[in-house]
């Protein structure tokens, strides 16, 4: 035969530790017993978990260049292709070469740039700015940074990263350049496949 015991209140025999006073509702599916820290129990919704990786996506240059371009703001696309490409969260925004994140929290941002050095040799470089001011200038720095030499006929590839601390996704924003080359160097782009492309990746919630 089941039996049960009716009660409102759990206490520890002797008195030394506050009592608990159970819920007054019946719990909904999914919810947990809480205490207020007072003995008060109450039926609350599971926590929702803020950290991990929760967006992530990529765009790509779709298409060669051979100036510089302080940002990069033609012929860029988020990755579509080939098949089994993938977008996890919200995607990235982006307006004449500046990228709008969709959530605050720390972000990975990876510059990926392949050059082709064609008829002389030559130098270039590339860099992620970041700006943490975007209404009241806006300012933007070089939050990573790096440069290449080639010789006449030769490729060359570049990857350069930052962690960016964004704490509001309307001031901070990000932009890719190519700040300076010389000789006859191209950028190189694709619409296929990622050869000069940029990887956003949300590590985590701020703190």
């Amino acid at each position: 035969m089941a039996s049960k015991i009716i009660v409102d209140q759990l206490e520890k025999t002797g008195g030394l530790l506050t009592p608990l006073t159970l819920p007054s509702v019946n719990a909904t599916t999914g919810q947990y017993m809480q205490n207020d820290g007072s003995g008060g129990l109450s039926w609350v919704a599971a926590p929702t978990d803020t950290q991990g990786v929760t967006h992530a996506s990529q765009w790509r240059l779709t298409a060669d260049f051979a100036t510089t371009a302080v940002p990069i703001s033609t012929n860029l696309a988020e990755v579509n292709a080939p098949a089994g490409f993938g977008v996890l969260g919200s995607s990235m925004t982006l307006a004449s070469g500046k990228f709008t994140f969709p959530s605050t929290g720390y972000w990975l941002i990876t510059f990926c740039t392949v050059f082709h050095f064609n008829s002389v040799s030559g130098d270039n470089q590339s860099a992620i700015q970041t700006c943490i001011d975007h209404t009241a200038g806006p300012t933007f720095v070089n939050a990573a940074w790096s440069s290449e030499s080639g010789e006449s006929g030769q490729s060359g590839a570049q990857s350069i990263s930052y962690i960016f601390d964004v704490t509001n996704t309307t001031e901070c924003k990000c932009q890719f350049t190519i700040p300076f080359l010389t000789g006859a160097t191209t950028t190189q782009g694709d619409t296929a496949l990622n050869e000069t492309c940029m990887t956003f990746i949300k590590l985590g919630d701020t703190p």
